[in-house]
């Protein structure tokens, strides 16, 4: 009787495990894998071109990786021009017509003509001025122009005084020298450097635009490396 009833009660937890292990089972079947795309992490100090080109010029990338070596020293980059700064019309419009109005009310107030001297805190017409000129490049086409270099300070009149704007093409490739800093004389200041402008020269050599707007005569000479550049024969 004790080895009929110890075979009962074997079966019996046979059965009661098979039972309970058949949905478990069913709980513990893998799931399909869910696929998620997530945007890559950018990496803004990627460099993307060389330290230095083979012919010499620094990339954007390369002077700001040896910044500490080239800053308040003149250099020579090379980069796509990726835009050229030009004042809204409307402003340029509202800072004309202010302009204008300034002038004809300083020709009225003047001395001999029935009108006091104009005030020195008279209003200017309540516009803000255009930017003063400047222009982006980078080493790549599709650089962002928070991350590209800012080309400050370059003349935009010739040597009578007639304006002459910057005759560049966008997406084309171009060697720019100037001085690499934190600040440019006209305001601008960027914490990863910009350069005052003092020659730019398209990509076989070709000098478009060459000189600084506000630096004295004698500050404008190029000196690479600390030895002016000797001029080409």
């Amino acid at each position: 009787m004790l080895r009929f009833g110890f075979g009962v009660s074997w079966l019996s937890t046979l059965a009661w495990l098979a039972f309970s292990a058949g949905p478990a089972r069913a709980q513990v079947q893998a799931l399909p894998p869910v696929k998620v795309n997530l945007p890559p992490t950018p990496n803004f100090d990627l460099g993307t071109a060389p330290v230095q080109y083979p012919t010499g010029e620094m990339s954007v990338y390369g002077l700001r990786k040896g910044m500490s070596k080239y800053l308040d020293k003149d250099v020579r980059v090379k980069g796509y021009l990726l835009m050229i700064y030009e004042c809204p019309a409307e402003l340029r419009k509202c800072n004309d017509e202010a302009a204008a109005k300034a002038k004809r009310e300083k020709r009225s107030a003047a001395p001999g003509k029935g009108g006091l001297p104009a005030r020195a805190d008279a209003p200017e017409g309540g516009c803000r001025p255009c930017d003063q000129p400047h222009f982006f490049i980078g080493d790549t086409l599709n650089t962002r122009l928070e991350r590209a270099l800012l080309v400050a300070d370059y003349p935009v009149k010739d040597k009578v005084g007639k304006a002459k704007p910057l005759v560049a093409k966008v997406k084309d490739q171009y060697v720019v020298t100037g001085t690499f800093a934190i600040n440019s004389m006209t305001g601008f200041a960027a914490s990863n450097g910009l350069l005052v402008h003092k020659k730019l020269e398209d990509a076989q050599g070709k000098v478009v635009l060459e000189g600084n707007a506000v630096l004295p005569a004698e500050a404008q000479t190029i000196q690479l490396g600390g030895n002016p550049v000797a001029p080409k024969k």
